[in-house]
């Protein structure tokens, strides 16, 4: 399948659904592929329609969040609305739950904490999603989660937008008790969503069985909020979590989306522990995840995906002291000191200068707990980078901490040029992402490559 769409050649169908197409296409004026959401000719017309895209392409593109894929641009090619934005290699979490279940306590914590950092931004704006589900986060290389599809986002304040059958907008499996009412509706809708995906995601089941609107709608309005523990009992240390996230009274939840996620994350300490089992003697599953399972919005290949694989505990293949027996005491293993921050893993920590030099980013880490863990991962990943820790560069254009936990970088660089390292990161492709390494720029800036 290869046709013009104006400047875009177009390469392959991704997705269709009920607005239109998401298509592979490659763009000729700027040497990129990317992923190209066509209004479908069907709907073209309808103003409603036009209206709601050009919402999403409006909302998207005034958000500078990592976690939110980024709009190159937005128009109208012969007649067809359409918007340009990166494309993203992975899968939705509805899509990954169906095929893998349900995910360990710390990789749910760990998506619904990276869905809050984007939502939080959008609330920043003025903006309630209306939409958070499953399908509408992707996972992408690495782990790294997106949140998609603000077609239809709403300015937080605005009174319920019904459909003219009187069906409010959005997916009933996850709406908030208020959005079916025609009161004010502001962001503590998307945190009760929020909670229900995080329910999901530790369970495998939508917080409440029904077939029908109706019952779906009395559900949300009047049953008491789901137990994880239910499902399974040692995820009894949710239950609080959920409970708090799914209030019916707004007043009740969390404030923030980011609070439910570190609510999420502190409970993990409170998580029962699995039966401690004899190591297995070849490498097992590190992550639920799967790495780059395809394009996003595709179907899984037929027999799945691979899967991350763990390093042996500790990392260090190597027995004890080497010395002719039997020695007096045991001698401890002579290591060089490691400088600040560094984790003892394949590749020793680098201090990059905050000189102008210019770093592709491909991953980070914001979690104590595993630290070590996933920045091996990255670094297993991406052969020949290498990793920081944020704090210590001392460069104040890079962000050092997410809601107090210190960041992990992994990288290529340092170069020279933001066109070296702009072509660095289109090479890659994926989620990775220019950074600059200077004292004036702001930590939320990344580099342009468009």
């Amino acid at each position: 399948m290869v046709s013009q769409f104006g400047p875009y050649r177009v390469e392959g169908l991704i997705a269709r659904g009920g607005m239109g197409e998401v298509l592979r296409a490659y763009d000729t004026r700027h040497d990129r592929i990317v992923a190209l959401k066509v209004l479908g000719s069907g709907v073209a017309a309808d103003p409603e329609y036009r209206e709601r895209f050009k919402r999403e392409a409006l909302a998207a593109a005034r958000l500078r969040e990592p976690h939110v894929i980024p709009i190159h641009s937005f128009g109208e090619i012969d007649g067809r609305l359409y918007l340009d934005m990166r494309l993203i290699e992975g899968q939705d979490v509805s899509r990954l739950l169906a095929a893998h279940g349900p995910m360990p306590p710390a990789d749910a914590a760990e998506v619904v904490h990276q869905i809050a950092q984007a939502l939080d931004a959008a609330h920043e704006e003025g903006l309630v999603h209306r939409d958070v589900k499953p399908s509408n986060i992707i996972i992408g290389r690495g782990g790294f989660a997106y949140l998609v599809d603000f077609g239809i986002a709403h300015w937080a304040g605005n009174r319920t937008s019904l459909t003219t059958t009187g069906i409010a907008v959005g997916t009933l499996d996850y709406m908030a008790p208020e959005r079916f009412g025609d009161g004010p509706v502001d962001h503590r809708a998307d945190v009760y969503s929020l909670a229900c995906v995080f329910y999901q995601c530790l369970t495998g089941a939508k917080p409440y069985a029904g077939h029908t609107a109706e019952s779906l709608i009395n559900a949300h309005l009047n049953r008491v909020p789901p137990r994880p523990s239910s499902h399974n009992p040692a995820l009894a240390a949710f239950d609080r979590v959920v409970e708090t996230g799914m209030a019916k009274d707004p007043r009740r939840r969390f404030a923030t989306a980011g609070e439910f996620a570190r609510a999420a994350r502190q409970a993990l300490a409170g998580a029962v522990p699995a039966p401690t089992r004899k190591a297995p003697s070849s490498p097992g599953r590190r992550r639920w995840w799967p790495v780059a399972a395809g394009v996003a919005a595709v179907a899984l290949v037929a027999g799945g995906a691979a899967l991350f694989t763990s390093l042996p505990p500790g990392g260090n293949a190597q027995g004890g002291d080497t010395a002719t027996p039997p020695p007096p005491q045991p001698k401890p293993e002579s290591r060089p000191p490691r400088a600040p921050g560094d984790l003892g893993l394949s590749v020793p920590i680098s201090r990059p200068p905050c000189d102008g030099g210019y770093l592709v980013m491909v991953g980070s880490s914001v979690n104590p707990a595993i630290y070590a863990e996933q920045v091996q991962r990255y670094l297993d990943q991406f052969p020949g980078a290498s990793y920081q820790h944020s704090p210590s560069t001392g460069c104040e254009s890079l962000r050092t901490h997410v809601d107090g936990a210190e960041i992990y970088s992994v990288y290529y660089g340092p170069f020279d040029g933001e066109e070296t390292a702009c072509a660095r990161r289109a090479d890659l492709g994926g989620d990775a992402f220019v950074r600059r390494l200077d004292h004036t720029s702001p930590p939320e800036h990344v580099v342009s490559c468009g």
